[in-house]
């Protein structure tokens, strides 16, 4: 099943499919996507394409790994049907800031948040032990950030998460999940109970949350979601929704954060 999924993630971003296709829908919903939408359309598959051919990395360690000591151990979530190698770039770059140990974690995207969360909580716990680090810094791409962000409002993550960091993440749900299969086709659906929850959940007590989004993400357009309460907001422009890992600016935004 996995490597079916991952089958269609490769095909979809080598053909031009997506991101193309997302674009297209938007432009026909007159959906406002930021200046120049098709060139940000363009550099999102050529980002899209390169990191699609990089997946099989995904199963090497990270930049980053554990000779690195900065502030905290970094804990980067990839997004729905993708793996961690989507985040080579932006750990290169992190390492090279002085930032990390930096793991990837990997969980089964056609699942419920919930257990996504679930079992993240348990791979903190293992790399706080492993590090003697108190508290972790976590990077959530697309639905990783909702993954992450549900572990430190719903999961007893607070406190265990120093800074939490999304990138084009629905947490005010996106209307394209409809196409998509498995729990999140419904979960980060606009207007879900998962997203109503969250929504209706405190702000974190002492964790930090820097959300980033951009209005020229086809997938999660950064102008629909609602700002939250308590976090730091960073919207581009001109950035697609993959393009958001392989950013220098993006990647220059999160080292200064988690370099606190």
């Amino acid at each position: 099943m996995r490597g079916g999924v991952a089958a269609v993630g490769q095909a979809l971003m080598i053909s031009g499919l997506y991101p193309l296709v997302p674009h297209a829908v938007r432009a026909v919903g007159r959906t406002q996507m930021g200046p120049r939408p098709w060139r940000s359309a363009l550099a999102e598959w050529g980002v899209a394409a390169a990191l699609s051919a990089l997946r099989p990395a995904g199963f090497l360690p990270l930049p980053g790994g554990r000779g690195a000591r900065g502030p905290r151990p970094i804990i980067v979530l990839h997004g729905y049907a993708m793996n961690r190698a989507n985040f080579l770039p932006l750990a290169y770059r992190l390492a090279r800031a002085g930032l990390g140990p930096i793991y990837g974690f990997e969980y089964w995207t056609l699942g419920r948040v919930a257990a996504g969360a679930r079992q993240l909580g348990w791979f903190v716990d293992e790399v706080r032990a492993a590090t003697g680090a108190a508290e972790v810094d976590v990077i959530g791409h697309s639905m990783g950030g909702v993954v992450g962000r549900y572990y430190v409002a719903l999961a007893h993550g607070d406190g265990a998460v120093k800074n939490l960091i999304t990138l084009g993440s629905p947490h005010g749900g996106t209307d394209l999940s409809a196409v998509g299969i498995g729990h999140p086709a419904r979960e980060l659906l606009l207007g879900s109970a998962l997203v109503e929850r969250l929504a209706a959940a405190p702000p974190p007590r002492t964790t930090r949350i820097t959300a980033i989004w951009s209005r020229a993400d086809a997938l999660v357009p950064g102008a629909w979601q609602a700002p939250l309460p308590g976090a730091e907001i960073i919207v581009y422009d001109d950035l697609g929704h993959v393009a958001l890992l392989g950013s220098r600016r993006v990647a220059g935004e999160i080292a200064t954060r988690l370099g606190r």
